[in-house]
Protein backbone atom coordinates (compact mmCIF):
# COMPACT_ATOMS: atom_id res chain seq x y z
CA UNK A 1 0.00 0.00 0.00
CA UNK A 2 2.78 2.55 0.80
CA UNK A 3 4.37 1.58 -2.66
CA UNK A 4 1.51 2.50 -4.46
CA UNK A 5 0.66 5.69 -2.39
CA UNK A 6 4.26 6.86 -3.25
CA UNK A 7 3.91 5.83 -6.58
CA UNK A 8 0.68 8.25 -6.95
CA UNK A 9 2.12 11.22 -5.12
CA UNK A 10 5.16 10.75 -7.95
CA UNK A 11 2.62 10.93 -10.79
CA UNK A 12 1.42 14.06 -8.73
CA UNK A 13 4.06 15.40 -8.52
CA UNK A 14 5.19 15.45 -12.41
CA UNK A 15 2.04 16.21 -13.40
CA UNK A 16 2.34 19.84 -11.44
CA UNK A 17 4.80 20.80 -13.68
CA UNK A 18 4.18 21.54 -17.36
CA UNK A 19 6.14 20.14 -20.10
CA UNK A 20 9.78 21.37 -21.52
CA UNK A 21 8.96 23.50 -24.73
CA UNK A 22 9.92 21.80 -27.64
CA UNK A 23 12.99 23.84 -28.83
CA UNK A 24 14.36 21.57 -31.73
CA UNK A 25 12.28 19.42 -34.53
CA UNK A 26 13.42 17.32 -37.44
CA UNK A 27 11.96 16.50 -40.79
CA UNK A 28 12.93 14.43 -43.64
CA UNK A 29 11.58 14.59 -47.09
CA UNK A 30 12.56 13.74 -50.82
CA UNK A 31 12.48 14.09 -54.44
CA UNK A 32 13.45 12.43 -57.73
CA UNK A 33 17.03 13.96 -56.79
CA UNK A 34 17.85 14.10 -53.44
CA UNK A 35 16.73 13.78 -49.58
CA UNK A 36 16.58 16.77 -46.95
CA UNK A 37 16.74 16.73 -43.81
CA UNK A 38 16.71 19.58 -41.29
CA UNK A 39 16.53 20.49 -37.49
CA UNK A 40 14.93 23.35 -36.74
CA UNK A 41 16.39 25.20 -33.48
CA UNK A 42 14.11 28.11 -31.68
CA UNK A 43 16.35 28.63 -28.44
CA UNK A 44 18.52 30.96 -28.38
CA UNK A 45 20.47 29.40 -25.99
CA UNK A 46 21.10 26.28 -28.41
CA UNK A 47 21.49 29.08 -31.03
CA UNK A 48 24.41 30.75 -29.00
CA UNK A 49 26.31 27.29 -28.78
CA UNK A 50 26.19 26.94 -32.45
CA UNK A 51 27.53 29.95 -33.49
CA UNK A 52 28.71 31.69 -30.64
CA UNK A 53 25.64 34.29 -30.79
CA UNK A 54 21.64 33.90 -29.84
CA UNK A 55 21.25 36.60 -33.12
CA UNK A 56 19.05 39.03 -30.59
CA UNK A 57 16.78 35.87 -30.35
CA UNK A 58 15.40 37.29 -34.22
CA UNK A 59 16.59 34.58 -36.28
CA UNK A 60 15.49 30.23 -36.44
CA UNK A 61 18.46 28.21 -37.54
CA UNK A 62 18.35 24.90 -39.34
CA UNK A 63 20.91 22.19 -39.53
CA UNK A 64 20.53 21.08 -43.13
CA UNK A 65 22.23 17.63 -44.91
CA UNK A 66 21.35 17.52 -48.56
CA UNK A 67 21.84 13.45 -49.68
CA UNK A 68 21.76 13.49 -53.82
CA UNK A 69 20.35 10.39 -54.66
CA UNK A 70 21.40 7.47 -57.43
CA UNK A 71 24.96 9.89 -58.27
CA UNK A 72 23.35 12.82 -59.53
CA UNK A 73 24.49 15.87 -59.20
CA UNK A 74 21.79 18.67 -57.69
CA UNK A 75 22.92 22.57 -58.13
CA UNK A 76 22.69 23.60 -54.34
CA UNK A 77 21.34 27.13 -54.06
CA UNK A 78 20.24 28.73 -50.63
CA UNK A 79 17.66 31.09 -51.78
CA UNK A 80 15.63 27.94 -53.29
CA UNK A 81 15.21 27.22 -49.39
CA UNK A 82 11.91 29.03 -47.39
CA UNK A 83 10.67 28.81 -44.12
CA UNK A 84 7.22 29.58 -43.48
CA UNK A 85 5.34 30.21 -40.31
CA UNK A 86 1.78 29.77 -40.47
CA UNK A 87 0.85 31.93 -37.32
CA UNK A 88 1.68 35.60 -38.61
CA UNK A 89 1.82 33.97 -42.09
CA UNK A 90 5.90 35.13 -41.86
CA UNK A 91 8.35 33.63 -44.14
CA UNK A 92 11.83 34.25 -44.96
CA UNK A 93 14.96 32.93 -47.41
CA UNK A 94 17.53 32.25 -45.38
CA UNK A 95 20.30 35.18 -44.70
CA UNK A 96 23.87 35.36 -44.58
CA UNK A 97 26.45 36.44 -42.39
CA UNK A 98 26.72 40.11 -43.65
CA UNK A 99 22.91 40.55 -43.61
CA UNK A 100 22.80 39.48 -39.53
CA UNK A 101 26.03 41.10 -38.45
CA UNK A 102 26.30 44.16 -41.03
CA UNK A 103 28.93 46.73 -40.10
CA UNK A 104 27.33 49.52 -42.27
CA UNK A 105 24.14 51.15 -39.85
CA UNK A 106 21.86 52.77 -42.58
CA UNK A 107 20.59 56.11 -41.27
CA UNK A 108 17.16 57.16 -42.82
CA UNK A 109 16.14 60.55 -41.83
CA UNK A 110 13.43 63.60 -42.98
CA UNK A 111 14.39 67.13 -42.46
CA UNK A 112 12.56 69.12 -40.37
CA UNK A 113 9.73 71.00 -41.91
CA UNK A 114 10.82 74.55 -40.03
CA UNK A 115 12.22 75.90 -36.85
CA UNK A 116 10.49 75.13 -33.58
CA UNK A 117 8.89 72.30 -35.19
CA UNK A 118 9.10 68.41 -34.01
CA UNK A 119 11.91 66.88 -35.74
CA UNK A 120 10.44 63.56 -37.70
CA UNK A 121 11.47 60.45 -37.05
CA UNK A 122 14.66 58.71 -38.45
CA UNK A 123 14.88 55.21 -38.92
CA UNK A 124 17.54 53.15 -38.30
CA UNK A 125 18.19 49.99 -40.28
CA UNK A 126 21.15 47.68 -39.20
CA UNK A 127 22.50 43.90 -38.26
CA UNK A 128 23.93 42.49 -35.04
CA UNK A 129 26.35 45.61 -34.81
CA UNK A 130 23.49 48.08 -34.82
CA UNK A 131 19.80 47.24 -34.71
CA UNK A 132 18.31 43.76 -35.53
CA UNK A 133 14.84 45.96 -37.23
CA UNK A 134 13.83 49.28 -37.55
CA UNK A 135 13.62 51.70 -34.68
CA UNK A 136 12.84 55.12 -34.79
CA UNK A 137 14.57 57.97 -33.23
CA UNK A 138 14.36 62.21 -33.98
CA UNK A 139 16.77 63.53 -36.00
CA UNK A 140 16.80 66.46 -38.87
CA UNK A 141 19.66 64.51 -39.83
CA UNK A 142 19.55 63.70 -43.83
CA UNK A 143 20.16 59.89 -45.19
CA UNK A 144 24.00 58.62 -43.55
CA UNK A 145 25.49 55.76 -43.72
CA UNK A 146 27.56 55.04 -40.67
CA UNK A 147 30.37 52.55 -40.44
CA UNK A 148 30.69 50.24 -37.36
CA UNK A 149 33.54 48.40 -36.69
CA UNK A 150 33.07 46.26 -33.92
CA UNK A 151 35.69 43.63 -33.91
CA UNK A 152 32.90 40.63 -32.60
CA UNK A 153 30.49 41.90 -35.40
CA UNK A 154 33.14 40.87 -37.92
CA UNK A 155 34.02 37.51 -35.90
CA UNK A 156 30.21 37.15 -36.05
CA UNK A 157 30.15 37.59 -39.71
CA UNK A 158 32.90 34.98 -40.53
CA UNK A 159 31.70 32.29 -37.93
CA UNK A 160 27.91 32.88 -39.58
CA UNK A 161 29.43 32.25 -43.20
CA UNK A 162 32.14 29.35 -42.29
CA UNK A 163 28.91 27.10 -40.68
CA UNK A 164 26.37 28.45 -43.53
CA UNK A 165 24.86 25.55 -46.20
CA UNK A 166 27.37 26.30 -49.06
CA UNK A 167 26.11 26.68 -52.58
CA UNK A 168 27.61 24.25 -55.13
CA UNK A 169 26.88 21.38 -57.19
CA UNK A 170 27.71 18.33 -56.22
CA UNK A 171 26.53 14.50 -56.28
CA UNK A 172 27.96 14.02 -52.47
CA UNK A 173 26.07 14.71 -49.33
CA UNK A 174 26.28 18.38 -48.32
CA UNK A 175 25.40 19.97 -45.04
CA UNK A 176 25.56 23.40 -43.29
CA UNK A 177 23.45 26.07 -41.74
CA UNK A 178 20.71 28.00 -42.54
CA UNK A 179 19.48 31.32 -40.99
CA UNK A 180 15.88 32.30 -41.07
CA UNK A 181 14.84 35.94 -40.03
CA UNK A 182 12.08 34.81 -37.96
CA UNK A 183 11.20 35.20 -34.49
CA UNK A 184 10.91 32.48 -32.13
CA UNK A 185 7.66 30.45 -32.68
CA UNK A 186 5.88 27.65 -32.11
CA UNK A 187 7.37 23.94 -34.01
CA UNK A 188 4.39 22.85 -35.12
CA UNK A 189 3.76 25.86 -36.86
CA UNK A 190 6.97 25.59 -39.51
CA UNK A 191 7.65 24.50 -42.89
CA UNK A 192 10.48 24.67 -44.54
CA UNK A 193 10.15 24.62 -48.54
CA UNK A 194 13.03 23.48 -50.87
CA UNK A 195 13.10 23.53 -54.71
CA UNK A 196 10.56 24.99 -57.63
CA UNK A 197 6.70 23.72 -57.41
CA UNK A 198 7.15 20.43 -59.45
CA UNK A 199 9.91 19.15 -57.80
CA UNK A 200 9.41 20.80 -54.38
CA UNK A 201 9.75 19.33 -50.46
CA UNK A 202 7.98 20.14 -48.09
CA UNK A 203 9.13 19.77 -44.57
CA UNK A 204 6.42 20.06 -41.64
CA UNK A 205 7.75 19.97 -38.02
CA UNK A 206 6.11 18.46 -34.78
Amino acid sequence: MLVRLTFFCALLALAAFPAAKKTTATATGDNDDLTLTATLHTDPADIKDMVGSDLGGNYIVAEVKVQPKYGKTVNIQRDDFLLRCFDGNDSSHPFVGSQIADQSTLVVGKVMDGEGKKAKPRLTLGGMGGTTGPTTQYDNAPATVKENHDASVSELEKALDAKMLPEKKTDQPLSGLLYFAIEKRKLKDMQLEYGPKESRIELHFK
